[in-house]
């Protein structure tokens, strides 16, 4: 889930630099959906083996489509990022429509942006309006590794299954003794067990798994020592809803909610948007301020 959030981040940043080296400098809960039928916990071995298993049946697929709401307040700015598509981690690709409403009063339209990424390459079409700013064309495509060593390491952390693959995101919950079972719950009509704890980021610093540190550096970034963390398993041991949210105290707020959905085996195939409908965002960028010669 981070790396959808990193996702989000970049897509939303990318594609306003894309809008601004084209048309000039511009100014400056609870997720559930029904209640839970008892908080008593139970033994911990049996809520372990429950995680095993789930990260067991998940590891098995390559592809899942999923719906993404997230709020995030950082820097006393407060972003709210709505999305849905598919994705892939064996090869990694992903086709998502994201919605970020303070887009629109600055470029038009209705905030969203389509964003289709194929290994490095990103294409970003945020419709009709924003187009009429660069020239007629709807897409910007941008080659991560164009923006020199920072691009490079945003390629390798999206390109990483750390952030794609719901079975990593699985192993905060099985390395953590703080997980509990709530009870049953409906979750987009599909019955599901929820889980809830909280995470001890501090205390997982040691892990080994090359993954799981991958994750816990990105909050450790962030300013994290622990996470709130919630998840939602069908009797087939698939996760049909993973929420996150950060301590009250966290200087760097988040609360994000991923549901999940056909799972299968099958890679996301990108087609790339037709050339001459497409600006070069990298060339565009090369020469601005903070971007590589």
């Amino acid at each position: 889930m981070r790396h959808f959030r990193t996702l989000a981040a970049a897509t939303t940043i990318l594609a306003a630099a894309g809008l601004a080296a084209c048309d000039g400098p511009k100014p400056a809960s609870s997720t559930s959906n029904a209640a839970a039928s008892s908080a008593a916990s139970v033994p911990m071995v049996s809520v372990a083996d429950a995680m095993s298993q789930t990260t067991k049946a998940t590891s098995q697929y390559t592809s899942v489509k999923l719906k993404l709401s997230e709020k995030v307040n950082a820097q006393g700015q407060d972003v709210d990022v709505t999305g849905s598509g598919t994705v892939s981690w064996q090869p990694v690709a992903m086709d998502m429509t994201m919605t970020v409403p303070g887009l629109s009063a600055e470029f038009g339209g209705d905030g969203s942006i389509r964003t289709l990424m194929s290994g490095t390459t990103m294409y970003m079409n945020m419709g009709d309006a924003a187009a009429a700013k660069s020239g007629g064309k709807h897409w910007m495509k941008l080659d991560l590794t164009s923006l020199g060593t920072a691009g490079q390491a945003l390629a390798d952390q999206m390109n990483s299954s750390s952030g794609n693959d719901p079975a990593t995101q699985l192993k905060l919950f099985t390395s953590s003794p703080d997980i509990k079972r709530v009870g049953q719950e409906s979750v987009n009509g599909v019955q599901s067990t929820h889980y809830t704890g909280t995470v001890d980021l501090t205390k997982l610093a040691a892990q080994q798994d090359a993954s799981l540190k991958s994750l816990l550096t990105q909050s450790t970034k962030l300013g994290l020592s622990s996470m709130n963390l919630d998840l939602w398993v069908t009797d087939k041991g698939l996760p049909v809803r993973i929420h996150e949210s950060t301590p009250a105290t966290a200087t760097t707020k988040f609360d994000v909610t991923v549901d999940y959905s056909d799972y299968s085996t099958t890679p996301v195939t990108v087609t790339a948007p037709p050339a001459n409908d497409t600006n070069d965002l990298g060339a565009m960028l090369k020469g601005m301020p903070g971007t590589p010669k």
